[in-house]
């Protein structure tokens, strides 16, 4: 389906949606991403999974709503070369926009030396990189490596992790070996002090999954760079790099030239600092300040108005180039989603990584636009209206989540019963009511019988807050009373909305849908996320046994 259409299809949807609450925007939205790789002899798996997977992992932040603030560092350590008073760490790049130079430091690592200082590496990071100041910055850094993480001599872990935290740096352990290995828990150590994730991965395993569309996202990307204008004493350099940058991904996989392909589509891959088309967005950039000795020799001679002219040909040449690379990357990702499901997901580096950026960016406000799948108009266009009466009238169906019985007047009981979503991922550590269309008592699952046509489920989700509410809340505000949980004896509460999950049951030979399954998302201002068989979606609810319903957990 063309862009138009599905810009007026989720344009229609807005209409009678409910009154959400207000949202206070950020000033800036920094993601400040810091990437520690043991370099030691053992480690040429990891090194290469990084160099696949860095643009998978900034194509996933750029997906992210607010639209973020990236910049990247990488660090190593263990390696001969290393400084031996440093604890044979080095800091490869600080935090920088420039994604290719992060490119370039990858692509020149070599693996050598024994000595493998996790505390070392933890406080280079925390000391000497400059993070952001913002306070809403979200902080992470990835710590990567294959022997024991507690082997610093001199730096006790626990201290040094507790100072990142103390700087609002979350810290992710990546082990490098079986999560059953003698020393995998001193790495689940290490995610439990910084206030992190834990995960253990085969180096060695490649995750890459490559598309019939490989080919010709990377000659897009190739045809990108002719769109470009250096400028500067290093412009023409930083061209070169790009060229450079560009090969190596292609020299990996195709999986990984596409997947950089569509990081210079997107926003995160600007390159002001050399190009005249990246610079002139800026309105207080001084074009009349460049100097023409670094320009491209046919451009020397133009007068500023002939020069300004050459910038918006080149700027409009390249913004139609990635409009086609969003529109190929877009349907790569389904088809990359698709047979990651059909393989049962991957256990490597990209996979460690992005579950554990979503639950970490989720945590500090952002949310994930999801990839919506639509290929049949007519499909579309029925369950635009069906999302749209269900985002209207979705409280009048049964809250099949529970409801407490009346209390009297002057008994000051909790209001409607709420759960505490046990998923890991997507959905996970937020408090939620369902609604369904159809329900018998407070049960829509009948065991063994699959859902009726035109079944409407609706998961309306609340950030979960410890303890007892003390004050008013954005639940309590829009709903007229807190909702209170009680998970296993641990009291919680809703807090700030988070948005609504909506299922709808269409006729199970419906074409475009999941077994009659079409899926729905709504963030917290009313936007729709996405519409359609979301491949996401499709990838959860597979597992469930009673057709593609979980049931409450």
């Amino acid at each position: 389906m063309t862009k138009p259409l599905v810009q007026t299809l989720l344009s229609c949807l807005f209409v009678g949606a409910i009154a959400l609450p207000a949202q206070s925007p950020a000033a800036a939205h920094p993601i400040d991403l810091a990437i520690c790789l043991d370099v030691s002899g053992s480690m040429n798996g990891l090194i290469n999974q990084a160099r696949q997977n860095l643009w998978a992992v900034v194509n996933e932040l750029a997906a992210l709503e607010p639209v973020p603030q990236l910049r990247v560092a990488l660090l190593t350590y263990g390696g001969n070369d290393h400084d031996p008073a440093r604890g044979w760490v080095k800091v490869r790049t600080d935090f920088t926009t420039d994604l290719d130079s992060v490119s370039e430091q990858l692509f020149s690592l070599s693996t050598s030396g024994s000595v493998e200082y996790v505390a070392r590496a933890v406080r280079t990071a925390v000391d000497e990189l400059q993070w952001s100041a913002e306070p809403h910055a979200l902080r992470l850094m990835f710590v990567a490596g294959n022997e024991q993480a507690t082997q610093d001599p001199q730096l006790p872990l626990p201290v040094q992790c507790g100072a990142a935290v103390g700087k609002g740096i979350v810290v992710n352990a990546i082990y490098c070996g079986p999560a059953g290995d003698a020393i995998a828990p001193g790495w689940r150590d290490v995610a439990k002090w910084a206030e992190g994730q834990f995960a253990a991965i085969d180096q060695d395993r490649q995750e890459v999954i490559t598309t019939p569309l490989d080919g010709r996202i990377s000659e897009l990307s190739a045809a990108l760079n002719a769109t470009y204008i250096e400028y500067g004493a290093r412009g023409i350099e930083m061209a070169q790099n790009q060229v450079r940058q560009d090969a190596n991904a292609a020299r990996l996989n195709a999986a990984a030239a596409a997947t950089r392909g569509q990081t210079k589509a997107g926003g995160f891959y600007n390159n002001a600092h050399w190009d005249l088309v990246d610079a002139s967005r800026d309105p207080k950039f001084d074009l009349g300040a460049v100097k023409r000795e670094y320009l491209q020799e046919a451009l020397r001679s133009l007068d500023a108005a002939q020069l300004r002219l050459h910038i918006e040909i080149q700027r409009q040449k390249r913004e139609e180039l990635q409009k086609q690379i969003a529109e190929l990357g877009r349907q790569r990702d389904l088809l990359v989603a698709r047979q990651q499901q059909a393989q049962g997901g991957g256990g490597g580096l990209q996979t460690a990584m992005l579950e554990a950026v979503r639950k970490q960016a989720a945590a500090k406000g952002f949310h994930r636009r999801v990839v919506a799948e639509v290929n049949d108009p007519k499909t579309a266009a029925i369950f635009s209206a069906i999302l749209q009466d269900a985002v209207r009238d979705y409280r009048s169906f049964v809250c099949v989540a529970g409801q407490p019985r009346r209390a009297p007047t002057d008994c000051r009981m909790p209001g409607p019963a709420a759960r505490v979503s046990t998923a890991g991922k997507e959905h996970g550590e937020k408090v939620y009511r369902l609604f369904a269309r159809h329900a018998v008592g407070l049960e829509y699952i009948q065991p063994g019988v699959p859902a009726a046509v035109g079944q409407t489920l609706v998961k309306e989700s609340w950030v979960c807050e410890n303890g007892m509410p003390a004050a008013a809340t954005a639940a309590s505000a829009q709903l007229g009373h807190h909702l209170i949980v009680n998970d296993g004896g641990k009291i919680g509460h809703a807090g700030d909305y988070f948005g609504l999950f909506v299922m709808h049951k269409l006729p199970p030979e419906t074409p475009g849908t999941d077994q009659g399954w079409i899926y729905g998302t709504i963030d917290a201002k009313g936007s729709v996320t996405a519409i359609g068989s979301i491949a996401s979606c499709m990838r959860c609810h597979q597992d469930a046994a009673e057709d593609r319903r979980f049931g409450l957990r």
